[in-house]
């Protein structure tokens, strides 16, 4: 890969990662009701999460999920469930009362990747168009690809995440805080059910 193409996939990376998706509006919602603390182990779960989905696209199973059917039908059914799940627990947080429940943990972050139309489509659009016609190996690739990915999700997740811990520090707790955490939950379902239809 030339410098102008590597340059390239950095921007798509920084473009991708930093707006608004399943992922960095759940990071959010969480920094937003229980502080970057609480976020972050979900954070470097997800990420985990984001180095399995680059790894399959790399190695083809991209191929699959691009050409729909049956198993895309599938992948947007559990998308769908997992994320109004996720919307529930983060919306439970601010609506019970504190300590009644418990907090998002690393497993549940884990899936947010896999499952995020968005993810998937911006990691399929980035290995058609940086990597598929380049004169790289396959290990190369995917490697660069995952890397990439994962520098940009790391950095922007923890950026959404402080953002909502900024809002937490000040709105403070009760009313505005509910009411803010259920508006991004919703937007969450949002942006992944639109996602859905790219």
């Amino acid at each position: 890969m030339d410098i102008a193409t590597v340059g390239a996939f950095a921007a798509f990376v920084a473009i991708m990662t930093g707006t608004p998706g399943p992922g960095n509006l759940t990071f959010m919602a969480i920094g937003t009701s229980a502080g970057y603390k609480t976020a972050f182990p979900v954070i470097l779960a997800s990420q985990v999460g984001s180095i399995f989905l680059n790894l399959c696209v790399a190695f083809g199973l991209g191929q699959i999920m691009a050409q729909g059917g049956p198993v895309v039908t599938l992948f947007k059914v559990a998308s769908m469930s997992y994320m109004t799940y996720l919307a529930w627990r983060i919306v439970n947080l601010t609506i019970q009362p504190k300590g009644a429940v418990t907090l998002p943990s690393f497993w549940e972050g884990l899936f947010i990747h896999p499952l995020s139309p968005k993810t998937w489509a911006m990691s399929l659009v980035a290995f058609t168009t940086f990597f598929a016609a380049n004169n790289l190996g396959q290990f190369e690739n995917a490697f660069i690809l995952t890397m990439g990915f994962l520098a940009g999700g790391l950095i922007s997740h923890s950026l959404w995440a402080l953002a909502g811990q900024s809002i937490l520090s000040v709105i403070g707790e009760g009313k505005a805080l509910r009411i803010t955490t259920i508006s991004m939950a919703a937007l969450m379902l949002t942006v992944t059910a639109w996602s859905m239809f790219l």
